[in-house]
């Protein structure tokens, strides 16, 4: 009977000798404690607690379940203490450059790029036959103007000037689109964010005066159609077509080239 509580007595013993467990140290602060020992003046002392040079290459695990790397007192799950920048390095395929490390509501974090330091994008157009005209068709035409997106939320602003050839007095509605193909009104990639969904347009009415020259000489038969939509763009690197509403020949004529046209994009938070 002796011979067992001799037994016992010396496990709980050794149980409270080594519940604090050091690794290149005699003296444990914490639950866990690792002395790198990278030098002299690093490696911790036998007794009493480590100065705060000599916790620079200290890691430890407190009953918290508090991790220190650099100090050996971390008052937050990770708590890193370095006196020279780049402390913390995480590569997992987001990072880039002047990119910040952003969380999704679910707390999960990933390097990216904020709408304020993001720069407007810019349309691209045409520079050679980029004359557009209605011929009747069912799909819609491609104005040969596009836009290349990252991901994230944007303000796209849109305005063209269109040439009417119709002859005789006349006013109709007319839609351009976005989309993700250049023969039809597709979103792959991105999703409008306005209230009509992805049956958002741009829109406005074309009025015809009527003019027997062709094409017209005057501004009699010129109108000008504009507008916004809010998108999120879903994949990193994306290509916006502006479509145009297809009419019966004569009805329009986009002109590419023409002063007034823009195609932009402004990012949003």
């Amino acid at each position: 009977m002796k011979k067992h509580l001799i037994i016992l007595m010396s496990l709980f013993s050794s149980a409270s000798l080594f519940s604090q467990v050091g690794i290149n140290t005699e003296n444990p602060q914490q639950l866990f404690h690792t002395d790198g020992k990278s030098s002299a003046a690093t490696t911790n002392p036998t007794t009493g607690t480590p100065s705060v040079a000599q916790q620079v290459d200290d890691v430890v695990i407190t009953n918290q379940g508090r991790v220190g790397i650099g100090t050996i007192n971390p008052s937050v799950k990770l708590d890193i203490v370095s006196s020279t920048n780049g402390a913390i390095k995480i590569v997992d395929g987001t990072e880039g450059q002047s990119k910040v490390l952003m969380s999704n509501e679910y707390g999960v974090g990933t390097w990216q790029t904020p709408a304020s330091i993001k720069a407007v994008a810019l349309g691209n157009f045409s520079q050679v036959d980029n004359n557009v005209s209605s011929n009747g068709g069912s799909s819609p035409l491609y104005s040969k103007i596009s836009l290349n997106l990252s991901r994230g939320r944007w303000v796209v602003n849109a305005g063209l000037t269109l040439l009417s050839y119709l002859s005789t007095a006349n006013r109709f509605w007319q839609h351009f689109y976005l989309s993700s193909s250049t023969t039809s009104v597709q979103q792959n990639g991105f999703t409008h964010l306005g209230p009509a969904g992805n049956s958002t347009s741009y829109a406005g009415v074309m009025y015809v005066t009527g003019s027997s020259a062709n094409p017209p000489s005057n501004d009699s038969n010129m109108s000008f159609i504009s507008g916004s939509s809010v998108i999120n763009v879903t994949t990193d690197n994306l290509t916006i077509y502006l479509l145009i509403e297809n009419k019966a020949t004569n009805h329009w004529l986009l002109r590419g080239a023409a002063f007034e046209n823009y195609f932009y994009a402004i990012p949003l938070n």
